[in-house]
């Protein structure tokens, strides 16, 4: 029977046991120490290589856009692909510094989706960022864009509907402050009242509004006392002036109402006096009250009542007047005709003291100054919106169940371009993804 332990030569027992395994050890204790530091720099290593890569991918999906921006070929249509060679990007979109100082080539392509674009890259000649070297096949396809993925693309399948496409009659026109500020997704600024939008049938979608303008015009005329001599008169006074015997009462004028005050006018024959309550208006702000017209005493129509809501409790009266006045003459006294805006036969002066404004006319579509009124007609213009909605009714899916680009061309005979021109078609694209698994 062999022994297990022996004593050396210093008189120590030794286990003959562990000293047989003791080069075992020394192996597995080497391997455990270093296999993790090498595990750890290749983790690190291949981290850099591929935050390497997907830089240099990002760098050239840009340069790719810039390309087809410059180049105008940016795809138009949801679902439509344009590819872009890489080596073309290196005249003036790109450079070998960006990518580790090599000339890649292969290609890039652009795939509009929704109101983005997918950039799906074949990279070749880039070293370790190749991606024929960097990733093997393509996934199954997706139904979530995969984020996570470096290389990605997007599969449109196509479906569509029966299309009707109406009108509806246009709205009554409305004036500008009857309009919002804001543009709608319509391109065009909508009323801040949408039932004034004509109604649509309960199963349509509204696709479009659109909005129509035309100027409208109303005028006042201006209309004066005529006279037949030029006589011996005064202005226009309310009391008799020195120096004039007669008052001519054929025609008067009346004074602008003075402005609101706390004091009471004389009485005279000729003055209309009108009275009102006066109020300290103001509102509140941050716990002060801001008044108006600093604290004075107001007629509310002098005072924006949406703005200054509150009032303090004392009042006080507040009078105004306005005063009739006439011309005072000498000698003869001047014939007057009815007031009037064209001169009358027999009359060649006119009184300009005694001139009046109409009242608005009513808004019209067309201009009614011309040569012979432009003299004593003014004028308004004011511009108009009427509005009318398009709308589709849609059918139920005509395919049993969408198809991808080239079978969907091959069953409508047409290219998916031409399809969207149709007015009697709705297009419906809906989306897959798939993505290079890495090698």
């Amino acid at each position: 029977m062999k022994r297990a332990t022996y004593v050396d030569k210093q008189g120590n027992t030794v286990n003959q046991s562990f000293e047989n395994k003791k080069p075992l050890l020394t192996i597995f204790f080497i391997i455990g120490t270093i296999l993790p530091f090498v595990m750890i720099g290749f983790i690190i290593y291949t981290m850099v290589q591929n935050d390497n890569c997907i830089e240099i991918y990002d760098t050239i999906k840009s340069a790719s856009l810039k390309y087809l921006k410059d180049n105008d070929d940016l795809p138009a249509e949801e679902g439509e692909s344009t590819k872009v060679y890489i080596d073309k990007l290196y005249d003036g979109f790109l450079s070998s510094y960006q990518t580790n100082n090599l000339r890649c080539s292969g290609t890039v392509k652009v795939t509009k989706y929704k109101d983005d674009y997918v950039y799906t890259l074949d990279v070749r000649g880039c070293d370790k960022c190749s991606t024929n070297l960097k990733y093997k096949g393509w996934s199954r396809e997706q139904n979530a864009y995969p984020s996570s993925h470096a290389i990605v693309d997007v599969v449109p399948y196509y479906n569509y509907y029966e299309r009707e496409v109406n009108n509806t009659d246009w709205s009554n026109y409305i004036t500008k402050d009857e309009i919002s500020k804001k543009t709608s997704k319509y391109g065009i600024k909508l009323p801040k009242d949408k039932s004034i939008l004509p109604t649509v049938p309960t199963e349509a979608s509204v696709v479009d509004i659109e909005a129509d303008e035309k100027y409208q015009y109303r005028y006042q005329d201006k209309s004066w006392y005529w006279y037949d001599i030029e006589g011996d008169y005064s202005d226009f006074s309310s009391e008799q002036p020195a120096g004039y015997a007669n008052k001519d009462t054929q025609m008067s004028i009346l004074t602008d109402w003075t402005d609101w005050s706390q004091n009471a006018p004389e009485e005279k024959d000729y003055r209309s006096v009108q009275t009102t309550v006066g109020r300290k208006y103001y509102y509140e702000k941050g716990g002060k009250k801001i008044y108006f017209n600093s604290g004075q005493y107001a007629a509310a129509e002098d005072v924006d009542l949406t703005k200054y809501t509150s009032s303090d409790p004392d009042t006080t009266t507040l009078y105004r007047y306005q005063d009739r006045q006439w011309r005072w003459y000498n000698g003869q006294r001047r014939n007057y005709s009815i007031i009037s805006s064209i001169q009358p036969e027999g009359r060649p002066y006119r009184d300009d003291e005694t001139e009046t404004v109409s009242t608005p006319s009513g808004w019209s579509d067309t201009s009614s100054i011309n040569e012979n009124n432009q003299y004593y007609r003014t004028e308004e213009r004011r511009t108009v919106t009427r509005y009318r909605q398009t709308y589709e009714i849609l059918s139920l899916k005509v395919l049993k169940k969408p198809l991808n680009h080239e079978d969907f061309e091959k069953k409508v005979k047409m290219t998916v371009p031409e399809f969207m021109e149709r007015q009697d078609y709705k297009l419906e694209i809906t989306y897959k993804f798939i993505y290079r698994i890495p090698a």
